[in-house]
């Protein structure tokens, strides 16, 4: 399910069965060398995990993403989420980024880093494909936090 308004109160009465979060952490740099990498890896991330929630439609929440400066705390920002998200009742939430510095993070248990592909010039049906192929090295690794925690 969608972070929207629409679909947040399907959420509510569903409540009980939807026990996942997906968080797409992305790197915000303005700076002339950075932004069109931080643009093109927005766009992929955002691309995976929307395909990542209809896939698993009423069995995950895809929350917004997290946007944060290049010199950002990562640690920081992970804990904030995560006691956010225990406190809501998630049992299992998947960080899932294309920056590099997410790697070095011991607390977040359920980090997918995925090396962004530039997706911007791709015709249609060939990034479709691609985003696909992304989706199924990340398929698995859900089914099994699933199958671990029944």
């Amino acid at each position: 399910m969608l972070f929207a308004g629409r679909e947040i109160n399907q959420y509510i009465e569903q409540k009980e069965y939807i026990d996942t979060a997906v968080v797409p952490l992305i790197e915000l740099d303005l700076g002339a060398g950075g932004i069109r990498q931080s643009s093109a890896a927005a766009e992929y991330m955002i691309s995976l995990t929307s395909l990542l929630e209809r896939q698993f439609k009423g069995r995950l929440l895809l929350l917004p993403p997290v946007s944060y400066p290049k010199n950002s705390d990562r640690a920081e920002i992970g804990s904030a989420i995560r006691k956010e998200l225990e406190s809501s009742g998630i049992k299992h939430v998947f960080y899932m980024t294309s920056d590099v510095k997410w790697r070095s993070e011991e607390d977040l248990d359920r980090l997918l880093w995925l090396p962004a592909v530039p997706v911007e010039h791709m015709d249609p049906k060939f990034r479709q494909s691609v985003m696909e192929d992304q989706l199924r090295q990340v398929l698995p690794l859900v089914l099994e936090a699933w199958n671990a925690s029944s």
